[in-house]
């Protein structure tokens, strides 16, 4: 145990498991206990930010990293953890500026280009956003992400039947699979396309089948403000996997 306590991998090892169970608080104590045995490590970094992130306190993740990525410019991951942190803080110009410079140096790379596309459809420019998820999609036509943010893409600027065109199929090719994250991904957005569709009866199905009564009614309430012009700005993580639902 004690040789654990000095070894940063193990430590990780142990944040990491405590993160996969729900428990946050242990991993931020396990994670800063590595970072401070190596804080030179990038990895051990993003580690401790995610547990940051997924104890409600991005902004502290984020102080973590600006930092970090100012010091590491090239690291791509870095870029892009940063990059999602400002887009769920509000700051999506600031992301837009950093995914531009780490496009500048991997073009091909399709995890930019899909954090590009995020955060043009945050600022308000869906067609621009749209650009990117194609460029994804011909690198990777099979890409679940490119495709899950295509579709919120087109149903938040109200091309419903483009987005279920994407949706039905993708959920029927996820159904069985261990991808669960993804599959999550694909059911918030087919609720959502639903809900600004104004078929509340079949957003309202996906929502109760995956939460309390409370929560899916919140959703329905949140999708029919969007739908009838509410002036809330709100960002395309909200209406994704890690937003409102």
């Amino acid at each position: 145990m004690m040789q654990a306590a000095q070894n940063p991998d193990a430590l990780a090892r142990i944040a990491q498991t405590a993160l996969q169970t729900g428990d946050a608080a242990t991993a931020i104590t396990f994670y800063g206990r590595a970072t401070a045995l190596r804080p030179d490590r990038i990895d051990l970094q993003l580690g401790y930010a995610q547990a940051l992130t997924a104890n409600g306190k991005p902004n502290e993740a984020l102080g973590l990293l600006m930092p970090l990525a100012a010091k590491n410019p090239d690291n791509t991951q870095l870029s892009l953890v940063t990059s999602r942190l400002l887009i769920e803080a509000g700051r999506p110009r600031e992301a837009l500026n950093r995914l531009q410079a780490a496009f500048r140096r991997t073009p091909s790379d399709s995890r930019v280009l899909i954090a590009l596309g995020v955060a043009l459809d945050t600022l308000g420019n869906p067609q621009a956003a749209q650009g990117y998820y194609q460029k994804a999609l011909a690198l990777n036509p099979d890409d679940v992400a490119a495709r899950t943010d295509m579709a919120l893409s087109l149903a938040v600027s109200g091309s419903y039947q483009q987005a279920l065109g994407i949706l039905r199929p993708l959920r029927s090719e996820l159904a069985g699979t261990d991808q669960i994250s993804h599959i999550n991904a694909v059911e918030n957005a087919l609720a959502l396309v639903y809900g600004l569709m104004g078929d509340q009866t079949s957003s309202a199905a996906i929502l109760r089948h995956r939460m309390s009564e409370k929560q899916a009614q919140e959703n329905l309430t949140f999708y029919s403000a969007i739908r009838q012009g509410s002036s809330k700005v709100f960002s395309q993580s909200e209406l994704g996997s890690s937003g409102k639902l």
